[in-house]
């Protein structure tokens, strides 16, 4: 699953990318001509994982992951837009959902306008998605009168999308449009799920801004560039430092769960002596179904899921009391798999 992290230039995008992967990106690496953009893949946190993994002492523990992009560039709305658009499109297509960022600290003779920042970008990826849609309507049109090709219905849907962006709203918040399997070949960037990011400076105390969100995102607020620096140090050094600072864990732990979330997806865990290992699958995944993503085999030749969720393997304390509990129980390819289910998948090839 990936993420693409965009905001306007200055908004600190490869600050929170450095933030969340540890790393030493250059903040202008893309501008000076770099092909390609930041990419990293960060371990989503999971206490839960942790205690599974002090349970059976496993040889490996695995985490669940998510990949990060960092976006260099935004759509302009004044000269070179068709070019800048174009590019950004290709680089976002491929990402499931976005990170906003929006500057939030003092700059040289610029003091943050986060609202203004944050409107800014939210229009623009309006504006992008609506000059793609106009040109694919004319276009759709004309096959529908003249030639007999195109369907209607995918024209009724993006006339339905046109005027929704045209009202000055992002599809995200219409799951009918933005989840459309009709559309989904569009990439619309409103469409996408977003976190918008409110990056704060050292000077500016947490919860003390005000931001009125767009429809349908959710916010994460943070100090990036402490953030950034503590995670470049060693956990013990990260550790004692945020001991004094009076913070329990890096921020950014919360903005790695938020995506996972926001990418709609759960845990499911496997646990034994050689490894216990979170697996991501998105939400109402059915058993069978779920079994393919740990191994192709195991979907083919699904029989039964014995399962057992966290809370109860842990209220229990040991799979032995939780099967005398009757808290472990067989589950056939139909269910729905639940965040947190401990499974052990029976299979024949």
């Amino acid at each position: 699953m990936k993420i693409g992290i965009i905001g306007l230039p200055g908004s600190g995008k490869t600050t929170i990318f450095n933030a969340l992967t540890g790393g030493v990106a250059e903040v202008s690496a893309y501008q000076k001509g770099k092909k390609d953009p930041n990419l990293a893949v960060v371990k989503v946190p999971d206490s839960r994982l942790d205690r599974l993994s002090a349970m059976y002492n496993p040889k490996k523990t695995t985490h669940a992951q998510v990949q990060y992009v960092d976006i260099g560039g935004t759509v302009s709305a004044g000269e070179g837009m068709e070019s800048s658009m174009h590019e950004l499109l290709r680089l976002l297509h491929p990402v499931d959902a976005l990170v906003h960022v929006v500057r939030n600290f003092d700059r040289p003779g610029e003091p943050p306008r986060a609202e203004e920042d944050l409107d800014a970008l939210e229009s623009e990826l309006i504006l992008s998605d609506l000059i793609i849609l106009e040109k694919r309507v004319e276009r759709l049109e004309k096959e529908i009168v003249k030639a007999r090709k195109g369907d209607p219905k995918e024209l009724e849907l993006l006339k339905k999308a046109g005027e929704i962006l045209e009202g000055g709203e992002a599809l995200r918040g219409y799951p009918e449009i933005a989840q459309s399997q009709m559309l989904r070949g569009y990439a619309f960037l409103s469409a996408k799920p977003c976190i918008v990011v409110l990056n704060t400076g050292d000077e500016v105390e947490l919860g003390t801004t005000g931001l009125q969100l767009p429809n349908a995102t959710v916010l994460v607020e943070l100090k990036g560039r402490l953030e950034m620096e503590l995670a470049q140090l060693s956990p013990e050094e990260a550790e004692l430092f945020r001991e004094d600072l009076g913070l329990e864990e890096p921020a950014t732990f919360r903005l790695i769960k938020e995506s996972y979330q926001l990418l709609g997806l759960i845990s499911l865990f496997t646990v034994g002596k050689d490894e216990v290992r979170a697996w991501p699958i998105r939400q109402n995944t059915p058993a069978q179904k779920a079994a393919g993503t740990i191994h192709s085999d195991m979907e083919k030749g699904f029989i039964r899921a014995e399962v057992v969720s966290y809370d109860d393997l842990m209220a229990c304390g040991s799979h032995s009391a939780a099967q005398k509990a009757g808290k472990v129980r067989l589950e056939g390819k139909n269910y729905l798999v639940q965040d947190g289910d401990i499974v052990d998948i029976r299979f024949n090839v």
